[in-house]
């Protein structure tokens, strides 16, 4: 697979790549696609991405759509416009770091593992675990809990989340999470500390 590094400061109009590595700053104002993405530097990229594995420890600010089989963030990514309905769409995310997806946005993906922050419009998947674990740098950029407006999955577990929708058939509500509206349909664990203002759906309700 031919390697392509980027380490100073460059602007392209797109392209399609193999291997690229962004250790600089590059800004590209067309489509990018990569069979490998690695961002150690800052990436800003005017329209949709597409990288079959992207893998950011740097900055990527991604202003259409992007889309992935396997995403991996230690550092930060900003998906889409603030007036706008873009897409993170993957088959799993792995998140440690920070993911903003602006304006009506949202994030589809059959697994989501998040110990890190995530700001989006909805959550749409099989199996969503968001378990923030607020660092001194995410409180410094006063990045406290992780909001999204609504979470559907099959499987649910999330922990220090503020939501305004949360539909699942199993959910378990941890410490620290502020919800509007809960509609569960199977196995259903609340942390005491937790607080849902509503409660629906055909549930057991499982106490630890």
């Amino acid at each position: 697979m031919q390697k392509t590094d980027f380490d100073g400061i460059l602007s392209i109009a797109g392209g399609t790549f193999e291997h690229l590595t962004i250790d600089g700053v590059c800004n590209c104002s067309g489509n990018l696609t990569a069979e490998i993405l690695d961002v150690t530097g800052i990436l800003n990229c005017d329209k949709n991405l597409d990288a079959k594995k992207f893998d950011c420890d740097g900055v990527a600010n991604i202003r259409g759509n992007m889309r992935s089989d396997c995403v991996e963030i230690a550092g930060f990514v900003n998906v889409g416009r603030k007036a706008g309905n873009a897409k993170l769409e993957a088959a799993e995310i792995q998140c440690r770091g920070i993911i903003t997806v602006l304006g009506n946005g949202e994030i589809n993906a059959d697994l989501i593992n998040a110990e890190g922050y995530i700001n989006a419009s909805e959550i749409v998947g099989e199996k969503v675990v968001i378990k923030s674990q607020p660092s001194i740098l995410m409180k410094w950029l006063a990045h406290r809990w992780s909001k999204v407006d609504t979470i559907e999955a099959t499987t649910i577990n999330i922990t220090s989340v503020t939501a305004k929708v949360v539909n699942g058939h199993d959910i378990t509500i941890g410490e620290n999470c502020v919800i509007d509206k809960l509609d569960c349909s199977g196995r259903l664990v609340i942390h005491p500390t937790a607080t849902i203002k509503e409660i629906t759906g055909d549930h057991v309700r499982i106490t630890t």
